[in-house]
Parts: structure tokens; C-alpha cells; sequence
């Protein structure tokens, strides 16, 4: 039998007492006994403890930081492919503009795209630096054409002749298989399907040189064009335009830029409403065909690989005599 008495420090309360049996007291010794291994236990498990703590909250902190370290790589991944479509688009124009004012194009300005692969910090990197390259090229390009002494301007026939949002192009500048006799032909301008009627304006101003029916004498190649009408932008520039439903201007006119000069139409060998459409420049004597699309700036309907591989037309396309 065990008595414990506790004792206040105030005299005046009653002390107590608890009287702890023969085998309460093996039960409060055995888990007096426990708790004190436990403890001791403890004490010595407690530097692993600590440790395996600490490396879970570096694990933690890394996870989080290569979590942050992805997001920030992906968006700048992202930022760089819109720059990069940015300026290929701005040097793609530039180009364009160029060759109309007889700007030589600077070498690698029309690069092809890399092909994509897995892109890593250090493939960012180089490509990052590869862009900031280019943009210091392109803006010495910029100076160039900004200072090109261009005469004539307004003559230049740099706009669609047509509203570009209704018209899809059918048919591109270059050789191809005829459609009518299968065999090989260098066709010398684009085809554009618009809706019956659609407004056929001026591209520049320039003066009405020709306006109806091709003539027999210019080859059936030609009649095939039906209703024609041709521009003249100066001594060295014509355009073309066939199946016309109905030209506006005649002969002698004087048109000025965005002027309406016809309705396109289906006349000549076509089945649906189309505007045939030409560029011709004098060279050596001969009014030979340029691809169109190059002219046409407000509209993106060639690319950066066809403007550096464009085709020569053959020299034996010249502008009838009867339509110059």
C-alpha cells in the first residue's frame, strides 16, 4: 500500500491524499517505465526526424519551383513563336514592297522557318538571340525602302483590283498543266472567283488603253479572256483585266486609284463569275507578265518561299499589240 499526500502553500487548505494499491502501483510504474523509454526513444530519433523533415520540405520546395520554372519557360516559349509569326509577317511585306521599288532584298531575309523540335533553355536561347539578328536586319531594311527614291508612285498598282475579302484565287502565277489541253503552259497572272457583278476598280491611276472584245488577231489564247480591259501606269506598267461582265471606261479615259472601271463577270471560256488579273512590266521591248500577288499589299495571298523562288515568264508572252 502506497499513501501520496500533496501538500499547498496555503496552510489553511486541507491537504490530499491518494492511496494507490499493491497493483495500481505496478500499472503506474510499468507506464511511468513506458512513457520514460518512449521519451528516450524520442530523444534519439529526433535528429532523423528533423532530418527526413527538412528533406521533405526541400522536395516540396523544389516541386514548386520547377512547377514555376515551366509555367514562366512555356509562356515565354509562347512569346517568342508570336514575335517570331510577327516578323515574318512584317519582312514578308517589306519584301514585297521592296521589289515594287526596286529594293535589293537582303540575304536571309525570307528564311525559311526551323523545323519544330523539342525546344529546350538553351535552343530558346539561340533562337532568342537569331531574332534580335533579324529585327536589327529587317530595321536597316525598313531605312532602305523608307529612303528608295520611288517616281511615280501613285502608278504603282498596288491593291487588289477587287474587294479581297469576296474573292478567293483560283489560279497562280507560274507553270501548270492547262486545264482545257492538258498540256504544259506558264500562265501569266491570277484567277480570282468573286460573285457575278462584283466591282472591278483600279488598282493605280493610269489610263484606259484598251476596253471590249479581244480581237482575233491577238490568238485564241487571248479571246479566251472575253471582255478585256487594260491599264496603262505609266510608259512601263500594264494591267490586265478579262472576263469582264461589263467595263465602265473606254478607251483614252483617265482613271485615278480605287475608280470603279467594270463588273466582273463569266465572258470568255469560264463557267462561273471570275476576274482574270495581270501585271506586265516593259522589258527589252516586251511587256512581259510579273506574278500579280506581289503588287497586291493589301492582301497576303503569296508567301515568303514563292516570292524567293518566283518564276521568269517566258519571253514569249508579250502583250498583243492591240491591247498595249
Amino acid at each position: 500500500m502506497t499513501e501520496v499526500r500533496l501538500h499547498s502553500n496555503d496552510p489553511k487548505q486541507p491537504t490530499r491524499t491518494w492511496t494507490i494499491g499493491p497493483r495500481a502501483g505496478a500499472v503506474w510504474a510499468f507506464v511511468l517505465l513506458a512513457a520514460g523509454n518512449l521519451a528516450f526513444l524520442g530523444l534519439m530519433a529526433a535528429p532523423d526526424l528533423l532530418h527526413d523533415l527538412g528533406r521533405s520540405a526541400d522536395r516540396l520546395s523544389l516541386r514548386e519551383s520547377a512547377k514555376v520554372s515551366a509555367e514562366a519557360f512555356e509562356s515565354v516559349q509562347n512569346r517568342y513563336g508570336k514575335l517570331d509569326t510577327r516578323l515574318r509577317t512584317t519582312e514578308l511585306f517589306l519584301a514585297r514592297v521592296a521589289i515594287l521599288v526596286s529594293v535589293p532584298l537582303p540575304a536571309g531575309l525570307l528564311a525559311p522557318a526551323e523545323e519544330e523540335e523539342a525546344l529546350t533553355p538553351d535552343r530558346l536561347e539561340g533562337n532568342v538571340l537569331r531574332l534580335s539578328r533579324r529585327l536589327r536586319t529587317l530595321e536597316l531594311f525598313r531605312r532602305a525602302v523608307a529612303e528608295a527614291p520611288v517616281a511615280g508612285a501613285a502608278n504603282i498598282p498596288s491593291r487588289s483590283p477587287v474587294e479581297p475579302s469576296a474573292a478567293v484565287p483560283t489560279a497562280a502565277f507560274g507553270p501548270r498543266t492547262s486545264p482545257l489541253t492538258r498540256a504544259p503552259e506558264f500562265f501569266p497572272g491570277i484567277d480570282l472567283a468573286v460573285p457575278d457583278g462584283a466591282a472591278v476598280i483600279a488598282p493605280a491611276a493610269g489610263t484606259v488603253v484598251f476596253s471590249g472584245s479581244v480581237p482575233s488577231r491577238a490568238g485564241a489564247g487571248w479571246r479566251a479572256f472575253g471582255t478585256v480591259l487594260v491599264l496603262s501606269h505609266g510608259e512601263s506598267l500594264r494591267t490586265v483585266y478579262g472576263h469582264l461582265g461589263k467595263p465602265l471606261v473606254r478607251a483614252g479615259q483617265r482613271v485615278q486609284r480605287g475608280d470603279r472601271i467594270g463588273s466582273a463577270g463569266h465572258s470568255g471560256m469560264t463557267s462561273a463569275a471570275r476576274l482574270h488579273y495581270e501585271v506586265r512590266q516593259l522589258t527589252e521591248g516586251r511587256y512581259l507578265p510579273l506574278d500579280p500577288r506581289l503588287f497586291i499589299l493589301d492582301v497576303g495571298w503569296i508567301t515568303a518561299a514563292e516570292i524567293g523562288n518566283r518564276p521568269p515568264a517566258p519571253p514569249d508572252l508579250d502583250l498583243p499589240p492591240g491591247l498595249r
